[in-house]
């Protein structure tokens, strides 16, 4: 019975190590995991910063041509708008520009005789006209400059806090020329014809 013990006591030395040695050369789950080093974080980066430095001027140069065409949507569709109310309803509109601030609105004014514009030698309104109900409203971009405004003939009124250019029932309307530029040097001339009232729209540059 003594050797029987020393028997089984010899055969499981031998199995220990076995085991033992085994288990320690599995590969560690943890332990496989690597890092990212310092010159690889650096490599990301660089094409990161190659990617935004292609890719930043042309979503900035569609967003400026998206505030030119906008600018002239905006300009069109008021004078078409003020057309468009003063023919249906019968009575003159306006459309009221403020260079200062790059605002656009059309609102009703009345009677045609009554709401008739009339600039004096210093360019400033003759005549204080009340506006009635709003019919559109709209802001330039700020990447938008209004470099020339024209009304019946008189030039320069951009100067002015606020122009009126009016729209008559029978359709005409009073001959407004609008000059703006883009930050980025386009420029686009928006113009009304007197007996049609139709805004038409010229690429300059």
């Amino acid at each position: 019975m003594k050797i029987g013990r020393e028997s089984n006591v010899g055969n499981q030395g031998p199995e220990n190590p076995r085991f033992s040695i085994a288990s320690c050369s599995r590969p560690s789950t943890l332990g496989s995991r690597q890092a990212f080093t310092l010159i690889e974080i650096m490599v990301a980066i660089a094409i990161i910063a190659v990617i935004m430095a292609i890719g930043i001027p042309s979503v900035y140069q569609q967003m400026h041509k998206d505030s030119m065409r906008q600018a002239v949507s905006d300009i069109s569709e008021a004078c078409s708008q003020a057309r468009a109310r003063a023919i249906l309803n019968g009575v003159a509109t306006e459309v009221r520009i403020r260079p200062q601030d790059r605002s656009i609105s059309a609102v009703e004014v009345g009677g045609a005789r009554d709401a008739m514009p009339s600039y004096g030698a210093n360019l400033e309104p003759a005549v204080e006209r009340s506006g009635g109900g709003g019919i559109f409203s709209a802001k330039l971009s700020d990447h938008i400059l209004i470099e020339f405004i024209g009304v019946n003939l008189i030039p320069d009124l951009q100067q002015l806090d606020e122009v009126s250019c009016m729209f008559y029932p029978n359709g005409t309307s009073d001959e407004l020329v609008v000059l703006i530029r883009s930050d980025r040097g386009e420029i686009r001339k928006i113009t009304t014809e007197v007996v049609t009232g139709i805004a038409d729209v010229e690429v300059v540059q």
